[in-house]
């Protein structure tokens, strides 16, 4: 007997702790099949992959073809039947292969054209005649065997060839895999039918049936065509759920959803959304960007990468950015990539080059409001480093000393952060500065707070102050680039001109307080400049970037001020960290009550179950849990409008990015940032001595 019908092999494939199930399936069948299986399984993954190979050069082959044992219409036992899923015993048979050992169960299936139903009613009716018939009856068909007829040739039927073929170094082992394969098919044996072995006598056609997914052409020597109805084929082979245990079957373990339909078409890039084979690139817009965007997973699922993509984006599309970076790796990448013609708007500010220290004072300021803004970012910044939970260790009268201390200091122009703490410590300094104070609160401070205090009670508070400021003026390092009178680059400038500045905070070269400390710093003066945009018209403001890598490190309550507030300057905040538990409330509150886009990749099980609120209904807390490597979830607003959750493939090609880097590059501009904004390091120790009359 021929069969030429259309095929299609249902297929489970096992190799060392890997479990797979295939679908093969003619071109023509593909959005069939698909649209039936995600009919059924709405949440299920499927993708078109590569020819798998179970077989190497060094490896014995076993294998086997099963058939019915009796005719067609004889039904075998179907999940009705059994206890249990009969793919848990399929699948823990499959489970143990070693290193050079594989194993493949496949059902070819194609639409049953014999006349088996018609047999079967032939029978049905036959029986019941003869035992309707007193002098002919035997009895020896019960009603139950009827009644199982009946029912399976009630159902569509499919033409099936079962094969099973294993692989191993020695065909001993190849043997005992194919056998435990085989007995995972006994669970199948009913009353009326069961699987037997089929008779193979040439191993290359089987081979070739195999390789090609053919039905058999001939079913000689003994042999018969296999028929199930569709309830016995979805008992043989059917999709594992999470009640099935067997180890290393390879899951997807979260879900994906499409992008909608109003995400624009150009813009900033992000990602792919693949769904369904669907696949479409996803952008956002500048007019959505300036709504902020938070980005949160673990270590190693592919955040920082999204930064660097982001950013290298707006470098080479002539915007202006500024990237802090507390592990510096990143930013090496990104100087490796910059374009030639933007290499002269690079500022690299880098605390670990001591030769040629960038300036940064602290207290540069145009007005009195920007005097008290310096102020209270230096108070917070003091909260941040040495009270973080308001246990008193920084309290009112630190507060008070500090702020007097600072705004005395800044009556000068071109003091800086050194003399605020000479101010604490040295009377006569401050008699010198008391002239220049305009504000009479402030000079009644010195001469009536101060000047009636106690020397033991002055002493104490003053010298506690100071020995919070002092770790950081007393360092070399950190006192050359803040003890310089005039700093190096202006951030106003930097914003309005469209400029590159790169910060290096790598905590492993110029250690953690101190990474900490200039990254609390930078912060505020970058949101003072933008607040500073007061003085030009919205429409004429140009959008700056900022991107912060381990936000956590550096965020204060300015960090909620520019969430809340920076948009409508064009000062546009990308942050990134690890988990949520690394935020203080006020800062996690204005994060997730001010920004326009989540982005979120793998997390942990409790951020998972606060970000499930914000991601729902589309995922739950185990698809957070679960999101594979450069894969992400993503929650943001079109035309300020939110739009549903959705799933986003950042994977790239990381050889092609690395052909693109050019470390010379990268040596030039940071030389050249160097010479045009550090200062020769004696010049600076020059200075400082200059101005403290030593």
């Amino acid at each position: 007997m021929f069969s030429f019908q259309p095929t299609i092999s249902f297929e489970i494939v096992a190799r060392k702790e890997d479990i797979r199930f295939y679908i093969w399936t003619p071109v023509k069948y593909k959005d069939l099949l698909e649209k039936q299986i995600h009919g059924a399984f709405s949440d299920a993954e499927v993708l078109e992959v590569s020819e798998y190979n179970i077989f190497n050069e060094s490896g014995r082959v076993a294998y086997k073809s099963l058939q019915l044992s009796k005719e067609n219409y004889y039904p075998i036992k179907t999940f009705k039947d059994l206890a249990t899923d009969p793919l848990a015993a399929i699948t823990s048979s499959m489970a143990k292969m070693g290193d050079g050992e594989a194993a493949a169960i496949q059902i070819v299936v194609s639409p049953a054209d014999a006349p088996w139903q018609k047999e079967g009613g032939s029978y049905i009716s036959d029986t019941k005649k003869q035992e309707s018939n007193p002098e002919k009856a035997s009895f020896s068909t019960s009603g139950k065997t009827l009644e199982s007829v009946e029912s399976k040739t009630s159902k569509p039927g499919f033409e099936v060839s079962i094969r099973i073929v294993a692989v191993a170094p020695s065909e001993d082992v190849a043997k005992m895999h194919l056998t435990n394969i085989e007995a995972g098919f006994e669970q199948f044996s009913s009353e009326t039918n069961k699987f037997r072995s089929r008779k193979i006598r040439n191993k290359g056609a089987f081979i070739e049936d195999f390789l090609y997914r053919y039905q058999p052409m001939f079913h000689l020597f003994g042999n018969r065509s296999s028929i199930l109805n569709s309830e016995e084929l979805a008992t043989l082979f059917h999709f594992p759920n999470k009640q099935i245990t067997t180890p290393h079957i390879y899951w997807i373990y979260s879900k994906t959803a499409p992008a909608p339909s109003e995400i624009p078409s150009e813009g900033m890039f992000l990602g792919i959304s693949a769904y369904r084979g669907v696949k479409r690139s996803v952008y956002i817009s500048d007019e959505d960007r300036r709504r902020h965007t938070y980005i949160i997973g673990k270590t190693g699922t592919g955040k920082t990468e999204l930064l660097k993509d982001m950013i290298l984006q707006d470098i080479k599309a002539g915007r202006g950015i500024c990237f802090m970076d507390p592990h510096g790796d990143a930013i090496e990448d990104i100087l490796k990539q910059i374009p030639p013609e933007r290499a002269e708007d690079v500022i690299y500010f880098n605390p670990g080059d001591t030769e040629r220290p960038m300036g940064l004072n602290l207290l540069e300021a145009r007005t009195e409001d920007e005097k008290h803004f310096v102020a209270t970012s230096v108070i917070n910044m003091m909260y941040k480093l040495f009270d973080p939970y308001k246990t008193g260790i920084v309290g009112p009268r630190f507060e008070h000393a500090v702020r007097n201390a600072m705004l005395t200091v800044m009556a000068e122009p071109g003091n800086t952060f050194v003399e605020v703490m000479r101010a604490l410590t040295d009377a006569n300094f401050v008699q010198e500065l008391l002239p220049k104070v305009t504000d009479p609160i402030i000079r009644r401070y010195w001469t009536d707070q101060i000047a009636q205090t106690a020397d033991f009670h002055k002493s104490e508070v003053l010298d506690y102050i100071v020995s919070k400021f002092g770790r950081f003026v007393t360092n070399k390092m950190i006192r050359n680039i803040i003890g310089q009178s005039q700093s190096s680059f202006s951030f106003r400038n930097i914003m309005d001109e469209g400029k590159i500045l790169l910060i290096n905070l790598a905590k492993g070269e110029i250690g953690e307080e101190n990474s900490n400390f200039l990254g609390l710093v930078l912060v505020p003066r970058i949101l003072m400049a933008a607040m500073s945009r007061q003085d030009v018209p919205e429409d004429q403001r140009r959008d700056f970037f900022l991107y912060v890598d381990e936000f956590q490190n550096f965020a204060t309550p300015d960090f909620a001020q520019i969430l809340s507030e920076a948009r409508k300057y064009k000062l546009n905040l990308c942050v990134a960290n690890q988990f949520i538990g690394q935020v203080e409330e006020e800062v996690k509150n204005a994060v997730f009550g001010n920004v326009g886009t989540i982005i979120a990749f793998r997390v942990g099980v409790t951020d998972a179950s606060y970000l499930a609120h914000e991601f729902t209904p589309t995922f739950g807390e185990d698809d957070l849990l679960n999101i594979e490597r450069y894969h992400a979830y993503i929650k943001t607003i079109v035309h300020n409008e939110p739009v549903p959750p959705f799933s986003m493939d950042l994977t790239k090609d990381i050889a092609a990015q690395k052909a693109a880097e050019n470390q010379r590059v990268a040596e030039i501009v940071k030389e050249m940032s160097r010479l045009k904004f550090g200062r020769d390091e004696r010049l600076v120790e020059a200075e400082m001595t200059r101005r403290a009359k030593l």
